[in-house]
């Protein structure tokens, strides 16, 4: 083939990896089946409206982050979202390729809404960044958890053009995240996210509804999808980010207008200080 690579022999394989040639056959073999796209047709309830979901597992991975080893999972579901990102600290059953969580009654989990200008580029107006580390490191201190990224939510789901334009007001005229959102969105609802997505996942996994969450959220309202799906939001462990002289206004709006809790005290420093 014109510019094609020539793969490493199997014995040097095994010579690298220290297995036989038979398990190095039988993990490539495990590598093509996790490749190759599995669905589910899931039915889910959300705002009393019950739905089916094609549910479609695209891949598997390993990440080696600096808060420890993670698996990734890639997944589309056919909602307005489409992509999710799924990052799972378990063992994995290579039969049926899903996580298995030592405690099968309690799970952390954290939902986290995409976020581009400060996840990936590091825009200081928001503690996204931050958070998405800090769930990280405390899934990794607990020891086994699960982390759903949604990256088409940002800007609360309203699209990255929206979440520019805000950021753009934000420097412009001085206003906080809730003022900004609310003077370009329509009939001022400035958060459209809904998250079916996330309850398609524990079910894909065959996450039981006796399994209890700890949601990892400042935002108590992430818990209803749940409720109305037979799961039970038994914690809340807080995700919270030190506020810093570009985040205090906007943090202090997120708990005074949209029910966030525990982001700041009335003077602007951190409850958790």
């Amino acid at each position: 083939m014109k510019n094609g690579i020539k793969p490493p022999s199997i014995a040097d394989i095994c010579e690298k990896s220290k297995m036989s040639a038979e398990e190095v056959s039988a993990f490539l073999e495990l590598l093509k089946r996790s490749m190759e796209p599995f669905s589910k047709r899931i039915s889910v309830n959300e705002d009393g409206v019950t739905r089916y979901y094609a549910v479609e597992r695209r891949g598997i991975g390993i990440l080696k982050t600096e808060h420890g080893k993670f698996w990734q999972y890639s997944f589309a579901i056919d909602d307005q979202w489409e992509k999710y990102s799924v990052i799972v600290k378990a063992e994995l059953d290579k039969n049926l390729l899903v996580p298995v969580f030592k405690n099968k009654d309690r799970l952390v989990l954290r939902t986290d809404s995409g976020c581009e200008t400060g996840q990936v580029f590091g825009d200081l107006t928001c503690e996204c960044h931050g958070q998405l580390h800090l769930a990280l490191k405390t899934i990794e201190e607990v020891g086994e958890g699960m982390l759903i990224n949604i990256p088409r939510q940002d800007g609360r789901g309203m699209g990255l053009t929206f979440k520019l334009a805000t950021l753009w007001i934000q420097d412009v005229l001085g206003v906080n995240t809730v003022e900004s959102a609310s003077l370009l969105a329509p009939g001022g609802v400035i958060d459209i996210r809904t998250y079916s997505g996330v309850i398609c996942i524990l079910k894909f996994f065959g996450i039981p509804t006796t399994c209890r969450i700890n949601l990892a959220t400042n935002n108590p309202k992430k818990a209803d999808v749940f409720s109305e799906n037979g799961y039970t939001v038994a914690d809340y462990t807080s995700i919270v980010i030190e506020p810093n002289e570009h985040t205090k206004a906007h943090l202090q709006a997120k708990q005074d207008h949209l029910g966030h809790k525990g982001l700041v005290k009335k003077g602007g420093e951190n409850e958790n200080e």
